[in-house]
């Protein structure tokens, strides 16, 4: 294995388990205690991790950013589930909109028999709808993000502006009960405020390492959302918060 290629496999191992040790990677990639410190002080140089006595940890950084092609290989399980939860809720007609996040992506596999109207920024949910004979798929213009796997921008927030969906499903980096949802950068702020001002039914899609924390940019307040789906038992203040919004809470457990 190439050093590039174990060191992305460490960042995906990272995302998942939030702490790791030397011993352990050197053992998983077969190489030295010295070749896994040599990635996690590059790593590190990056902002994607606190190194730690004999090991790392995640870097929690208010605007570190994950490439797609790295969080698509994270928590699939969690994704799938949720993914099962969310497609209930679309009904046959409806106009959707699927944001360009690897957990909304998820929810593609299961619009095969559904006749929706599809819109998406995200080129892998464009790649994935289009080959669905039942969906009219519709894309916005904008600049391409090659990061996000994206488009994004003033075009892309004018073509939005002109629609309205039955439901929308977005994701986010965190969110908290003081500021609400948070995103990594403005472009995806600017678009997710925009998409929750022109929808019906706002379906906010976070697993369990989301709640609690803050990102870079604030959103939206958790209010702007109807829906809540994750994947794991919400805690009892963060169930009296949201039923204090109104929001519906779908847990989609093991």
């Amino acid at each position: 294995m190439l050093s590039i290629e174990r060191r992305e496999k460490i960042k995906e191992i990272l995302l998942t388990k939030k702490n790791v040790t030397v011993a352990e990677m050197a053992e998983l990639f077969s190489v030295s205690t010295e070749t896994i410190r040599r990635d996690f002080e590059l790593l590190s140089n990056e902002g994607f991790l606190i190194k730690t006595y004999g090991g790392a940890s995640l870097s929690f950084r208010k605007n570190i950013t994950v490439p797609q092609k790295i969080k698509s290989f994270v928590m699939r399980e969690e994704k799938q589930r949720m993914a099962k939860q969310a497609v209930q809720l679309i009904h046959p007609n409806d106009c959707i909109f699927l944001d360009h996040s690897t957990t909304v992506f998820a929810l593609c596999e299961f619009l095969s028999d559904i006749p929706l109207t599809v819109m998406t920024n995200s080129l892998p949910v464009m790649e994935a709808v289009s080959q669905y004979r039942n969906i009219q798929l519709c894309v916005p213009s904008g600049d391409f993000d090659q990061k996000s796997q994206a488009f994004f921008g003033i075009e892309t927030i004018k073509y939005l502006k002109q629609h309205c969906f039955d439901k929308s499903f977005i994701s986010c980096t965190s969110l908290d009960m003081v500021y609400g949802i948070h995103d990594s950068e403005d472009m995806i702020a600017e678009l997710h405020r925009s998409i929750l001002e022109c929808t019906d039914n706002a379906c906010l899609i976070a697993d369990h390492t989301k709640f609690d924390r803050s990102a870079f940019v604030r959103t939206s307040p958790i209010e702007s959302v109807d829906i809540l789906i994750t994947d794991e038992k919400v805690s009892e203040d963060w169930r009296t918060h949201l039923k204090e919004y109104e929001i519906h809470i779908i847990e989609s457990e093991k």
